[in-house]
């Protein structure tokens, strides 16, 4: 019979390390509004003690950071509205010691009774944490200024052993996005003073102003386009995606999730977009972003990917003016909203026509004709001196027309 412990030490150490990493017990979210999860099969650590006190070294090879504030609330908001994985929350991290980084972010401004709240992360998931808390930052400005930040640093197994400087730099270096605390400390574990010095130099940094933000995503977007041009499909979708992330929307994969509004409020002082309100100058430069994107994969001939971001964005569209959450395109007794949008004088009306007109030529392309009945008459709408699309609606009514004629003469009732 086969026996684990007759194996060499250096494949039972490989089996360890693949089977308790992080990378193991990490979980893909269920649905695109949920977080990543992480269950740890501990189970081999019962094995017996030697495969116990093999495994555990192995499982110490994972770095872990344990975060403590007074609000219980913060667990829900970093995990829903930042989508930090978390391991464990309640008694199991409040007790848990095996960490490499304690955050404790507390205020000095008032007074706080009552008990501590912590939850426990993987050191990989540390930079969505300080992104979600730099989001937050820029969505309620005086934010941070209330905060006191102090981050502790051990190795969890060895007390008074020095943490290698590229781990201090990856556990430290995160919190230069966290911008005008109230105050900062940094102790523990032998910290390098030139780790540190580094992490307040970042935090000096000031976040670029709206007006920055937005003339930096035009300039991607416009990159973007000169790729697009060239046939540079795959350059263009990246440039694209930075155009994104430059104002504060972020992308992994087919999710995206806009971020900061409370930044993009009032007119913009100076720059490309001088006088226009900085929440309107985004949008547009969002819609024209998703058109683009549609583009570039029509052109890649990625049917379904154009499709998916076509439909994505009108049903978010319609949801927004009429709070109808379906998707679905086919019903033609819906589109009344469109005529509403642009009858109020919807901002981005040319560009959501580029999205309807692209997304039915998506649709046309994958055999969706119900749909393609729906969206090339609401582009026409939308884009009314648009020669293409306008010949495209007369073709339908042209074919519609044929069809009604056709029933008549075999008596049929439509």
């Amino acid at each position: 019979m086969f026996r684990f412990l007759d194996l060499p030490a250096e494949i039972r150490d490989q089996i360890y390390h693949d089977v308790l990493s992080t990378d193991t017990a990490r979980r893909p979210p269920v649905d695109d509004d949920e977080p990543a999860s992480y269950k740890f099969n501990l189970a081999i650590l019962q094995a017996n003690k030697q495969i116990h006190h093999e495994a555990k070294k192995a499982f110490q090879d994972n770095v872990f950071i344990k975060i403590t504030t007074p609000w219980p609330e913060s667990i829900d908001h970093i995990s829903s509205e930042g989508r930090v994985p978390i391991i464990t929350t309640g008694s199991r991290a409040e007790h848990f010691q095996a960490f490499h980084l304690w955050i404790w972010i507390d205020t000095p401004l008032f007074t706080l009774s009552g008990p501590a709240y912590s939850m426990l992360i993987c050191l990989e998931d540390l930079p969505a944490f300080t992104r979600m808390w730099h989001f937050s930052n820029l969505n309620h400005q005086s934010l941070n200024t209330h905060l006191r930040l102090e981050l502790t640093l051990q190795d969890p197994h060895v007390p008074d052993r020095k943490i290698p400087r590229d781990l201090q730099n990856r556990l430290l270096r995160p919190f230069g996005l966290v911008k005008n605390l109230h105050s900062l400390s940094v102790h523990g574990a032998k910290v390098l003073p030139s780790v540190e010095e580094a992490l307040v130099k970042e935090q000096a940094i000031p976040d670029p102003s709206p007006e920055e933000c937005l003339e930096r995503a035009t300039a991607l977007k416009d990159e973007g386009n000169k790729s697009l041009l060239a046939g540079d499909y795959a350059s263009a979708l990246r440039l694209y995606t930075d155009a994104f992330v430059a104002i504060h929307i972020t992308v992994s994969g087919r999710r995206r999730h806009v971020h900061a509004d409370g930044y993009y409020i009032g007119e913009l002082a100076s720059g490309l977009y001088k006088g226009q309100r900085s929440d309107y100058v985004r949008l547009v430069l969002r819609v024209k972003l998703v058109a683009n994107f549609i583009q570039a994969y029509l052109k890649m001939k990625d049917w379904e990917e154009a499709r998916f971001w076509g439909r994505r964005s009108i049903a978010l569209f319609r949801s927004n003016l009429t709070g109808d959450l379906d998707n679905d395109l086919r019903d033609n007794t819906r589109w009344g909203w469109v005529r509403e949008a642009v009858n109020i004088g919807f901002p981005a009306q040319t560009e959501m026509g580029k999205i309807l007109y692209r997304t039915a030529l998506a649709s046309r392309e994958l055999g969706y004709d119900k749909e393609v009945e729906n969206l090339i008459p609401a582009a026409a709408i939308c884009l009314p001196h648009d020669r293409l699309v306008q010949n495209e609606k007369d073709i339908l009514n042209e074919r519609k027309a044929e069809y009604e004629e056709y029933l008549r003469d075999i008596g049929a009732e439509f």
